[in-house]
């Protein structure tokens, strides 16, 4: 009688607990659940994704090839189509800023200098500072700065390398500001940029003879 007793308090003292813990165990139980099946397709969802941004991206790289070989409209189309796609349904992957990059260059290729800006721009707004694609874009925006030939553009190229990240790219970057302070008459501080750019191709062992001579045309007395 006495095991029985035993028995039925415990019995008892179980369905007590239950009763005050049990609604919040399996509350637990089913967020845990909620959790890990969430987590499973958030994770279904990236992917799935990424294979359809690296597909597009995949069909723009095939149809620039063809506009390329091909420059009528349909191609043309074809390209501001899939790269339109790209850097509307899927505008913070990489694959939209590649887009962006492959459409200014098309840009730049039909002398359309101000359609190549913007889609430069569209990638500067949307690129860290600390990525190496940031000095990419800044160097190719100089450039196209450049070839627009305007006073105020070259000054603004010049505030923009001057805020880059040189990392990797200084003598890319002292060439460019060499050029545009030749653009801008500063005789000098072009001078210093080439030499800058020279001292910095020398130190990674490679040899660039076109910069070399903007330096020597440059040279002490000889402009």
């Amino acid at each position: 009688m006495d095991v029985y007793t035993t028995e039925e308090e415990q019995l008892e003292a179980l369905k007590r607990w239950w009763k005050e813990n049990g609604r919040s165990i399996i509350m637990g139980l089913v967020l845990a659940l909620v959790a890990v099946f969430g987590w499973r397709a958030w994770q279904s969802y990236q992917y799935a994704r990424g294979e359809a941004t690296s597909g597009l991206y995949n069909q723009l790289v095939e149809a620039v090839q063809v506009s390329n070989n091909k420059a009528d409209d349909e191609s043309l189309a074809t390209v501001g189509h899939l790269a339109g796609r790209l850097k509307t349904e899927f505008d913070s992957s990489i694959y939209a800023r590649y887009a962006a990059l492959l459409l200014a260059r098309q840009a730049v290729e039909n002398d359309e200098l101000e359609l190549a800006q913007q889609e430069l721009q569209w990638v500067l707004d949307r690129t860290d500072p600390k990525e190496n694609l940031r000095t990419i874009v800044e160097l190719r925006m100089a450039r196209l700065f450049l070839a627009k030939g305007g006073e105020g553009d070259a000054r603004k190229a010049l505030t923009l390398l001057e805020t880059g990240d040189d990392s990797g790219y200084k003598a890319s970057r002292e060439e460019v500001r060499g050029d545009l302070y030749l653009k801008l008459g500063q005789l000098d501080e072009a001078r210093q940029a080439y030499t800058n750019a020279l001292t910095e191709v020398g130190r990674m062992g490679a040899n660039k003879p076109l910069l070399q001579m903007k330096r020597d045309d440059l040279a002490e007395g000889g402009a």
